[in-house]
């Protein structure tokens, strides 16, 4: 993890570390769980490379969101609250849709898990935006062609040793033969959450304080 990604500092206000965020979360869904399983048998295996991602923290970041709006207030519960009226209402006519998980690839020393068909996703990430800009929540600049991904693990330190690097390239190799690229994992998106996420730097990893659930196809 580069410092440069780290959302707080140690030593600093402790909600530094939390900002808000829409996520849509698996943990309901069997296979996505299972097909996670089988890449943590293979990351649990390089602690000193990849920080393993726990089943209940498996998430596909739809949109972050600034922790302080235009004036400076920092973001609170009454704020997710009016977002989340104005989100909701931006998906009541967005079917659920299916999407297929995989396969996994290294990235840097970070697992990430493809998903695909890229274009519902990308609509949902478009019609949150909405929402939340309606909301008056400060958002990052929109995203070109919206990456939709998850993440198996972490990296841990950069691998600015040969021994590291080692470590990295058999980690990226046994990531890209766990699971054969045509297997992957079937999923439905019929809801997402607005949520506090939380960064914890060491070793890293990030949890999620549910909020509000919103659900495509309804107002």
């Amino acid at each position: 993890m580069n410092p440069s990604r780290l959302w707080g500092s140690f030593g600093g206000p402790d909600e530094d570390w939390v900002r808000p965020h829409v996520l849509w979360l698996p943990q309901d869904q069997p296979d996505v769980l299972g097909y996670f399983a089988r890449f943590r048998e293979i990351t649990a295996r390089y602690p000193d490379v990849i920080s393993t991602v726990d089943p209940g923290d498996l998430h596909m970041t739809v949109q972050k969101i600034h922790p302080q709006t235009a004036d400076g207030q920092r973001v609170d519960d009454g704020m997710l609250k009016e977002a989340a009226v104005a989100v909701q209402r931006e998906l009541a006519d967005l079917r659920p849709f299916s999407v297929e998980i995989g396969p996994a690839r290294a990235s840097g020393s970070a697992g990430i898990v493809e998903i695909w068909p890229e274009q519902q996703p990308a609509e949902l990430y478009r019609r949150v935006r909405a929402g939340l800009t309606a909301a008056g929540l400060q958002l990052p600049p929109a995203e070109e062609h919206y990456w939709c991904h998850m993440t198996c693990g972490y990296g841990v330190q950069d691998t600015d040793t040969p021994e590291l690097a080692a470590r990295s390239d058999r980690l990226a190799s046994e990531l890209g033969r766990a699971i054969r690229p045509g297997i992957r994992a079937s999923a439905t998106v019929s809801s997402v959450w607005l949520a506090w996420e939380r960064q914890h730097p060491d070793p890293v990893r990030y949890t999620v304080d549910r909020v509000h659930e919103l659900f495509l196809g309804q107002l």
